[in-house]
């Protein structure tokens, strides 16, 4: 039921505008972050530009040849200069992956629940007109709230000190849990003696976020087929169902 006064419909219709911009860049960056976390993992796994490969206890080797006489050392030297600018090189890649990861361990959490704002926020100009498509939005909210539970990082909040230092992660990780020696990226291949651990840490690094994805992606759908039915910019028919 539209609005006794055209002004006031107009204004609320403006104030509906403003927050599904808000939204849209919301979900934007909140779809970027979990994806870059998901690519920072397999960098930090495939590769040696962040995390070193783990370092395994050999036999000591007795060196049997003679010592490196001088002119040899100094045909070495671009050498030593190569590769201390390749771990400069690295230091720095490193350094801006820290930056990147940190800035998505505390942004990610605020702009989720700026995404449940701006859905409330969408639903109570919806009450306030009476308009349709209210159901698909309050979905939507119902959604957002469940996908920024999973975002918060309760790992940073609960130091395992129950259940035989059990710690329930959320999908954000931080630069520690990545680089961690035993839980982090760099974990252990799969076998059949480290089955569940080794799946439960893939599950902590690339399934939970792609879950966080989809719940995100559901979210965007939801509310903007019910902000567009409010809008009047798609045909709602008769049984409730929003058509294109």
């Amino acid at each position: 039921m539209a609005l006794p006064n055209p002004g006031l419909a107009r204004d609320y219709e403006d104030a509906m505008m403003v927050a599904r911009r808000a939204k849209n860049w919301l979900f934007l960056l909140i779809l970027l972050m979990l994806m870059a976390q998901i690519g920072i993992f397999f960098a930090a796994r495939l590769t040696s530009y962040m995390l070193p490969e783990p370092v395994k206890a050999a036999a000591p080797v007795i060196d049997l040849q003679p010592a490196v006489p001088p002119a040899a050392l100094a045909t070495t030297a671009p050498a030593d200069s190569s590769a201390k600018d390749q771990a400069a090189r690295a230091n720095l890649l490193r350094e801006g992956l820290w930056y990147v990861t940190a800035g998505i361990h505390f942004l990610g959490v605020i702009f989720g629940l700026l995404l449940i704002m701006c859905l409330l926020l969408i639903v109570n100009i919806m009450v306030i007109r009476r308009d349709i498509g209210l159901t698909k939005v309050t979905s939507a909210w119902i959604w957002c709230v469940l996908l920024v539970l999973l975002l918060i990082p309760w790992q940073s909040f609960m130091s395992g000190t129950f259940l035989n230092n059990f710690r329930l992660p959320g999908v954000l990780y931080s630069w520690s849990d990545l680089t961690d020696p035993i839980e982090g990226a760099k974990f252990g291949q799969l076998t059949p003696l480290d089955f569940g651990p080794t799946i439960l840490r893939w599950a902590r690094f690339v399934i939970w976020p792609s879950v966080a994805i989809i719940l995100l992606l559901m979210v965007q759908a939801k509310s903007s087929r019910g902000i567009r039915a409010a809008l009047g910019e798609t045909e709602y028919e008769s049984s409730g169902e929003i058509v294109s």
